[in-house]
């Protein structure tokens, strides 16, 4: 049984992300890649979720989301509550993906979520800007960018 990820978000989401982690980390056959169109609706959205599901009836599966509460994460947590297997995340950034992809086979599914989670927490940041008094940057903070 594997572990399989399912990225899934509103408009061109997955794809864009799917563009971004080919670029980064090349293709991978263990991720789906499912968008929530202006032509879909709850319905046909978790239709497609079943539909990709049933490519991997065997294996584990952990939704990636955009938003959390947005459709595609409520279809995905109510089909969650019919297979134990499902879980679900939001709000992670392809760096985590990215991570998630390279780590998915070494740990069961629900601490994938966590560690995806977490990745994301941990690479979230902002660069901090050190001026000297006569306002032109500090050579410390510019090395390295």
């Amino acid at each position: 049984m594997k572990n399989i990820l399912f990225v899934t978000g509103h408009g061109k989401y997955a794809s864009l992300i799917k563009t971004s982690i080919e670029f980064l980390a090349g293709g991978n056959e263990e991720i789906e890649y499912i968008d929530f169109t202006e032509d879909d609706n709850d319905a046909t959205l978790k239709d497609k979720m079943r539909e990709k599901l049933n490519e991997h009836k065997q294996d584990k599966a952990l939704f990636i989301c955009d938003i959390l509460g947005g459709t595609p994460f409520k279809c995905a947590a109510e089909l969650s509550l019919e297979n134990e297997n499902i879980e679900v995340i939001a709000g992670c950034n392809v760096g985590s993906i990215i991570e998630a992809i390279f780590q998915k086979d070494t740990m069961d599914i629900g601490t994938l979520a966590d560690f995806v989670i977490n990745s994301s927490k941990n690479s979230t940041g902002r660069f901090v800007k050190k001026f000297t008094d006569n306002n032109s940057i500090n050579e410390e903070a510019s090395e390295g960018i």
